[in-house]
């Protein structure tokens, strides 16, 4: 059976992968100082800091029995080279990445099983059943992912040209098409040339956009049986009209819209709350809302939950010390600084229950916006071969707003490409 990421090895790439991990084998050999755990991630700045620190900690605390490493990652083909490393041996022990991540690993028992580790008090009695739901959602029920952070896709805005063309933030997609015309139009006006919206993720905002127009993005059946509907086409003919008349760009060419918003090249920006301590805003003041809706849709927005999903070795050291590292990651003194660096909310009872946490979220914007629409938000399915799904999903629409293809064409044959990767 095919897998996801499943790429040709050479001796060549093997032994690169050997020298990154540090040499670990992840074999069965029983080492005779401290078990060592290694983390890879692609968390960067503060992020990192902060993670290194919790490392620290729990090192100094159980020194002589576990030691663990953190590497950051180049974020592009960060799935592809975990996968190739953990299915050759020379991966890491555990990951920052989405809980979805667990699925490709499970059938060659690849996957940790925290469950063997943990007991309710540690993990399931602190979260909401949803978020319980998303580590377990695999097809042994395993516990395969510890979700640490929830975040969002919300908008972020410049404040002074809300005010300045007496714009409130928009609600729908077609507010912000008028809210964008208002602010580019009127700044070219005067000579200054702006963008008025971009999104940092196109794929979510593509797969929100189908659920808020009552499309299932997979379906319960585990197919995609809705990418070529009209209300999704004419959606994307309606971008596709806006990018062309320069009011809205799909991806920018520094890659993440963050930077040139805060350059006030951009009118306004959607990307994850936890964007909000890399933007650094020039000149202006951030303010921000929920992501718009479909007039006369179903509302809907996006959660994203990171884990750490871990990898099982056969050195059971190696595994008791990924476990408990996680264990140690999730506990409320250390949760609470991560969400604060990561701008996340917390999926812990105990943590969002403290004045700190409170005083935290009173004072962040970006998880004001976020809470906005947590009554009608959703995770996406979390199935085997999904991740295939958002990669055709992210061709497709790239295409079709920056190449010009045919919408009804290339979305027929993304679809194609999703439902042989969710069936294989």
């Amino acid at each position: 059976m095919k897998k996801l990421f499943k790429i040709l090895v050479t001796l060549l790439v093997a032994v690169s992968l050997v020298a990154c991990s540090g040499g670990k084998s992840g074999g069965g050999e029983e080492a005779s100082g401290p078990a060592e755990v290694m983390i890879w991630h692609t968390l960067t700045d503060h992020d990192e800091e902060m993670l290194q620190e919790i490392v620290d900690a729990f090192n100094a605390e159980n020194e002589g029995v576990y030691h663990v490493t953190q590497e950051t990652q180049p974020l592009d083909g960060f799935n592809a080279k975990v996968y190739e490393a953990v299915t050759n041996g020379v991966g890491p022990n555990l990951v920052w990445l989405f809980p979805s991540t667990a699925q490709d690993y499970i059938d060659e028992g690849l996957a940790l099983d925290y469950s063997k580790y943990f007991t309710d008090a540690d993990y399931k009695d602190r979260v909401a059943e949803g978020v319980y739901a998303a580590s377990t959602d695999y097809a042994d029920g395993g516990l395969h992912a510890v979700v640490c952070t929830l975040t969002g896709p919300i908008v972020f805005y410049n404040k002074e040209l809300l005010e300045k063309y007496n714009l409130e933030i928009p609600e729908t997609w077609d507010d912000l098409l008028a809210a964008c015309k208002a602010v580019v139009d009127g700044e070219k006006a005067e000579g200054r040339d702006i963008m008025g919206f971009g999104p940092d993720d196109y794929v979510t905002m593509s797969v929100i956009v189908m659920e808020q127009l009552g499309l299932d993005y997979i379906a319960d059946d585990n197919t995609v049986p809705n990418w070529t509907d009209q209300k999704f086409i004419d959606w994307l003919n309606w971008w596709k009209e806006a990018e062309d008349s320069g009011y809205f760009m799909l991806k920018d060419p520094e890659g993440y819209h963050s930077g040139p918003y805060g350059n006030q090249q951009y009118f306004c920006y959607m990307g994850s709350s936890a964007g909000m301590n890399y933007i650094t805003p020039n000149g202006f003041t951030i303010v921000t809302g929920p992501v718009p809706q479909v007039e006369g849709g179903k509302q809907y927005t996006e959660i994203t939950t990171r884990a750490m999903v871990g990898f099982a070795k056969e050195n059971e050291a190696e595994n008791a010390g990924a476990a408990e590292f996680v264990k140690f990651f999730t506990k409320a003194e250390n949760n609470l600084p991560f969400c604060q660096k990561y701008s996340a909310s917390t999926p812990f009872s105990d943590v969002a229950s403290s004045d700190v946490y409170k005083d935290y979220f009173n004072s962040s914007v970006a998880q004001q916006a976020f809470s906005i629409l947590l009554p009608v938000s959703g995770t996406r399915k979390s199935v085997k071969g999904s991740g295939s799904a958002d990669e055709a999903l992210k061709a497709a629409v790239g295409s079709i707003i920056i190449d010009g293809a045919d919408p009804a064409e290339t979305m027929a044959a993304a679809q194609a490409t999703a439902n042989a990767a969710l069936a294989d």
